[in-house]
Protein backbone atom coordinates (compact mmCIF):
# COMPACT_ATOMS: atom_id res chain seq x y z
CA UNK A 1 0.00 0.00 0.00
CA UNK A 2 1.57 3.69 -0.85
CA UNK A 3 1.75 5.80 1.72
CA UNK A 4 1.20 9.25 0.38
CA UNK A 5 -2.66 9.61 -0.55
CA UNK A 6 -4.23 11.65 -3.08
CA UNK A 7 -5.82 15.47 -2.01
CA UNK A 8 -9.37 15.58 -1.99
CA UNK A 9 -9.15 18.47 -4.83
CA UNK A 10 -7.01 15.87 -6.64
CA UNK A 11 -9.87 12.87 -5.83
CA UNK A 12 -13.00 15.50 -6.72
CA UNK A 13 -11.31 16.82 -9.88
CA UNK A 14 -10.80 13.30 -11.38
CA UNK A 15 -14.19 12.59 -10.93
CA UNK A 16 -15.54 15.81 -12.09
CA UNK A 17 -13.25 14.72 -15.40
CA UNK A 18 -11.61 18.24 -14.95
CA UNK A 19 -7.88 16.18 -14.93
CA UNK A 20 -7.14 13.18 -17.27
CA UNK A 21 -3.98 11.86 -15.33
CA UNK A 22 -2.91 8.28 -15.17
CA UNK A 23 -0.91 8.16 -11.92
CA UNK A 24 -4.25 8.58 -10.49
CA UNK A 25 -5.71 5.62 -11.82
CA UNK A 26 -2.78 3.54 -10.70
CA UNK A 27 -2.91 4.80 -7.59
CA UNK A 28 -6.56 3.80 -7.01
CA UNK A 29 -5.30 0.34 -8.20
CA UNK A 30 -3.15 0.21 -5.29
CA UNK A 31 -4.33 2.04 -2.58
CA UNK A 32 -7.64 1.22 -1.10
CA UNK A 33 -8.14 4.42 0.76
CA UNK A 34 -8.06 6.75 -1.75
CA UNK A 35 -10.48 4.80 -3.59
CA UNK A 36 -12.99 4.34 -0.84
CA UNK A 37 -12.94 8.17 -0.69
CA UNK A 38 -13.58 7.96 -4.53
CA UNK A 39 -16.43 6.27 -3.69
CA UNK A 40 -17.61 8.54 -0.98
CA UNK A 41 -17.22 11.64 -2.93
CA UNK A 42 -19.13 9.44 -6.09
CA UNK A 43 -21.83 8.73 -4.16
CA UNK A 44 -22.20 11.98 -2.86
CA UNK A 45 -22.00 13.65 -6.27
CA UNK A 46 -24.69 11.05 -7.31
CA UNK A 47 -26.46 12.57 -4.52
CA UNK A 48 -26.62 15.99 -5.15
CA UNK A 49 -27.48 15.25 -8.74
CA UNK A 50 -30.86 13.75 -7.90
CA UNK A 51 -31.93 16.69 -5.46
CA UNK A 52 -34.87 18.11 -7.67
CA UNK A 53 -34.67 22.37 -7.83
CA UNK A 54 -37.03 23.74 -5.94
CA UNK A 55 -39.88 25.73 -8.58
CA UNK A 56 -41.83 28.74 -7.08
CA UNK A 57 -45.22 29.12 -8.13
CA UNK A 58 -44.67 33.05 -8.84
CA UNK A 59 -42.19 34.85 -10.64
CA UNK A 60 -39.55 35.85 -8.33
CA UNK A 61 -37.54 38.44 -10.63
CA UNK A 62 -40.77 40.17 -11.01
CA UNK A 63 -41.75 40.50 -7.40
CA UNK A 64 -38.27 41.73 -6.65
CA UNK A 65 -38.06 44.21 -9.52
CA UNK A 66 -41.82 45.63 -8.59
CA UNK A 67 -40.21 46.20 -4.77
CA UNK A 68 -37.38 47.83 -6.44
CA UNK A 69 -39.34 50.09 -8.40
CA UNK A 70 -42.01 50.90 -6.06
CA UNK A 71 -39.08 51.99 -3.51
CA UNK A 72 -37.47 54.50 -6.54
CA UNK A 73 -40.56 56.43 -6.94
CA UNK A 74 -41.00 56.89 -3.24
CA UNK A 75 -37.33 57.81 -3.21
CA UNK A 76 -37.16 59.62 -6.46
CA UNK A 77 -40.74 61.81 -5.08
CA UNK A 78 -39.14 62.59 -2.03
CA UNK A 79 -36.25 63.88 -3.68
CA UNK A 80 -38.42 65.89 -6.38
CA UNK A 81 -39.89 67.05 -3.52
CA UNK A 82 -36.86 68.17 -1.89
CA UNK A 83 -35.43 70.01 -5.00
CA UNK A 84 -38.73 72.17 -5.75
CA UNK A 85 -38.49 73.14 -2.70
CA UNK A 86 -34.72 74.16 -2.38
CA UNK A 87 -35.13 75.72 -6.19
CA UNK A 88 -38.22 78.27 -4.48
CA UNK A 89 -36.07 78.84 -2.07
CA UNK A 90 -33.69 79.97 -3.20
CA UNK A 91 -35.52 81.85 -6.13
CA UNK A 92 -37.14 83.60 -3.60
CA UNK A 93 -33.59 84.53 -1.47
CA UNK A 94 -32.26 85.65 -4.69
CA UNK A 95 -34.90 87.86 -5.80
CA UNK A 96 -35.40 89.23 -2.15
CA UNK A 97 -31.33 90.06 -2.59
CA UNK A 98 -31.78 91.26 -6.21
CA UNK A 99 -34.75 94.07 -5.94
CA UNK A 100 -32.63 96.66 -5.05
CA UNK A 101 -30.45 96.19 -7.85
CA UNK A 102 -33.02 95.69 -10.76
CA UNK A 103 -33.38 99.04 -11.93
CA UNK A 104 -29.78 99.26 -12.14
CA UNK A 105 -29.88 96.28 -14.79
CA UNK A 106 -33.03 97.33 -16.24
CA UNK A 107 -30.68 100.66 -17.08
CA UNK A 108 -27.90 98.17 -19.06
CA UNK A 109 -30.45 96.94 -21.24
CA UNK A 110 -32.42 99.75 -22.60
CA UNK A 111 -28.99 101.71 -22.89
CA UNK A 112 -27.87 99.12 -25.58
CA UNK A 113 -29.20 98.40 -28.99
CA UNK A 114 -32.39 95.72 -30.14
CA UNK A 115 -29.61 93.27 -31.74
CA UNK A 116 -27.69 93.64 -28.13
CA UNK A 117 -30.41 92.01 -26.01
CA UNK A 118 -31.36 89.54 -28.89
CA UNK A 119 -28.28 88.26 -28.50
CA UNK A 120 -27.75 87.85 -24.90
CA UNK A 121 -31.08 86.32 -25.10
CA UNK A 122 -30.55 84.20 -27.41
CA UNK A 123 -27.39 82.88 -26.15
CA UNK A 124 -29.47 82.48 -23.00
CA UNK A 125 -31.64 80.09 -24.73
CA UNK A 126 -29.03 78.20 -26.48
CA UNK A 127 -27.11 77.46 -23.47
CA UNK A 128 -30.37 76.39 -21.63
CA UNK A 129 -31.27 73.79 -24.86
CA UNK A 130 -27.77 72.39 -24.65
CA UNK A 131 -28.36 71.71 -20.35
CA UNK A 132 -31.25 70.03 -20.82
CA UNK A 133 -30.21 68.02 -24.22
CA UNK A 134 -27.40 67.14 -21.67
CA UNK A 135 -29.57 66.10 -19.07
CA UNK A 136 -31.64 64.07 -20.95
CA UNK A 137 -28.73 62.10 -22.74
CA UNK A 138 -27.25 61.32 -19.05
CA UNK A 139 -30.76 60.32 -18.03
CA UNK A 140 -31.15 57.86 -20.68
CA UNK A 141 -27.75 56.61 -20.79
CA UNK A 142 -28.71 55.69 -16.81
CA UNK A 143 -31.82 54.45 -17.97
CA UNK A 144 -29.96 52.18 -20.16
CA UNK A 145 -27.58 50.91 -17.72
CA UNK A 146 -30.43 50.15 -15.30
CA UNK A 147 -32.14 47.88 -17.74
CA UNK A 148 -29.78 46.74 -19.79
CA UNK A 149 -30.58 43.29 -18.29
CA UNK A 150 -34.02 43.14 -18.82
CA UNK A 151 -34.94 43.09 -15.60
CA UNK A 152 -37.82 45.62 -15.90
CA UNK A 153 -40.90 44.58 -13.91
CA UNK A 154 -44.16 42.85 -14.70
CA UNK A 155 -47.08 45.21 -14.24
Amino acid sequence: MNSIHLTDEMLQAYLLKEIHDDSIVTHLTVCSTCKDRVEEYRFLIDSVQKIETETFSFNVTALAMNNIMRYAKRKSKKQELTFWGLLIFLLIAISSFSIPFIPRILAIFYSQSILTILLVIGTGLVVLLFLVADITRQYKTKKDKIFKNNLQPIL
